[in-house]
């Protein structure tokens, strides 16, 4: 895995928290989100990264996509002061699986990683659990009508050839479209799309 943390004692008891969470870890440290993506082009490929939003380097609205193209099938959890909805949601939609607030106890820390890591979406915020849309911010992401409507389906298990029935398109342009919207929201699988996108708070808006 790879912690990249600005504040050296932060960053210790992160190594701390997660060594808990996966015993015999190797444990790579990152001082920049520049770092972090050099590691792929080293050729290697953590199965998590803990990323603080604050991190120098690159900006992280190039650099998470970027990050998440390298490593498609890793957990990506990002790490910030501040838990506002715009925050939390432009990182999800950037690419993170999770978001953690760092006030949050070490216990719920250890849990919310383990969550990341077995498929799940999280956020944990400082006070509560209460998801981003709880706060009626508007999405960062916008969709077309059609992206909608695709959206809405896949989050009912439609199959690519059920979606091309409903909406009378060939089943080419429903693959385009599920290739998009994996993009969009920056996972590697179809059934991970409407989770993550229902997370952010852009499903309860589709199909507009």
């Amino acid at each position: 895995m790879a912690i990249a943390e600005t504040l050296p004692l932060y960053q210790d008891a992160l190594i701390r928290l997660t060594r808990l969470q996966s015993p015999g870890a190797a444990i790579i440290k990152a001082g920049s989100i520049d770092e972090l993506l050099e590691l792929g082009s080293r050729g290697i490929a953590p199965d998590l990264f803990l990323i603080d939003l604050s991190l120098p380097g690159t900006g992280l609205d190039i650099a998470l996509p970027d990050l998440r193209r390298q490593h498609r099938t890793a957990a990506i959890v990002s790490l910030a002061t501040d838990d506002d909805a715009a925050t939390i949601m432009q990182s999800l939609h950037f690419g993170s699986d999770g978001f953690i607030h760092k006030s949050v106890p070490g216990e719920r820390c250890i849990e919310a990683i383990g969550k990341v890591l077995s498929g799940e979406f999280v956020v944990e915020r400082r006070h509560d659990n209460a998801t981003p849309q709880s706060q009626h911010h508007e999405s960062v992401i916008r969709l077309s009508g059609r992206q909608g409507e695709v959206l809405d389906l896949l989050a009912q298990g439609a199959s690519n050839k059920a979606i091309a029935r409903e909406l009378a398109i060939s089943h080419l342009t429903v693959r385009l479209h599920v290739s998009s919207l994996l993009r969009i929201f920056g996972v590697s699988r179809r059934q991970d799309v409407a989770p993550k996108a229902r997370l952010i708070g852009v499903l309860a808006n589709c199909g507009t």
